[in-house]
C-alpha cells in the first residue's frame, strides 16, 4: 500500500518541459513501454469517486514486471490523492479470467511510453499514449505533498490551467465530449 499525491500537466510543450527539468538537475531513471488495462463491471460498477482497478505490464531495460492495482481515491481537490493497493502478478491472462468469472466485463487496454525522472524527491513521468487511448502527451508529477507539486509547477512557469486531477479514463471521456 502506497500513498500517491499527483497531478497531470496537460497541453504543455513536452520537449521544452523536459529541457527545463534537466536544467534544474532532474535525473533520468528509465524509459518504459507499458500496457495498462483498466477494469470495471456492469454488475459491480466501481465509481470514479471510489477509485479504479488496473493491470499494468511494464517493460524496460531492467525486464518486465506485471502489477494488479486498486487505486483508492482519497481526494481530487487540487491534486489526485490515492492509496495504491498493488501486488505483482505472474500471469495476466489467468488474472483476467478470474476477474471475468467475478463479473468484471469492461476492459480497456491502452499502450504508453513513459520516461521517468526524479527531481528533489519528486517523480516526474512524461507519458505518451497510443493515439486511440489519448492523443496528446502529458506529464505526471508525484510528490509527498501538494505544496511541493505546486512549487515545481510555479518554478517552471506552468500555467495553473494546465494542471489536471483527471484519471486517464476521465481524460478519455473528456475527449469524447469535445468531439
Amino acid at each position: 500500500m502506497e500513498r500517491e499525491i499527483e497531478v497531470k500537466l496537460l497541453d504543455i510543450d513536452i520537449e521544452n518541459f523536459e529541457e527545463k527539468i534537466k536544467a534544474l538537475g532532474a535525473e533520468f531513471v528509465r524509459e518504459e513501454e507499458q500496457t495498462n488495462i483498466t477494469i470495471n463491471s456492469t454488475a459491480h460498477k466501481i465509481y470514479k469517486k471510489d477509485g479504479y482497478l488496473r493491470i499494468r505490464i511494464a517493460k524496460s531495460e531492467e525486464g518486465e514486471k506485471k502489477y494488479f492495482t486498486f487505486k483508492e481515491n482519497i481526494s481530487n481537490v487540487k491534486v489526485r490523492d490515492n492509496i495504491e493497493h498493488t501486488t505483482e502478478v505472474s500471469n495476466v491472462e489467468d488474472l483476467i479470467n478470474i476477474l471475468k468469472c467475478l463479473g468484471y466485463d469492461k476492459f480497456h487496454k491502452g499502450f504508453k511510453n513513459r520516461k521517468k525522472y526524479t527531481l528533489n524527491g519528486l517523480i516526474i513521468d512524461i507519458d505518451t499514449w497510443d493515439k486511440k487511448t489519448y492523443p496528446k502527451p502529458y506529464v505526471e508529477i508525484e510528490a509527498p505533498s501538494m505544496e511541493e507539486i505546486y512549487s515545481l509547477v510555479d518554478k517552471l512557469g506552468i500555467n495553473r490551467e494546465s494542471v489536471s486531477t483527471m484519471s486517464i479514463d476521465e481524460l478519455r471521456k473528456s475527449l469524447k465530449k469535445i468531439v
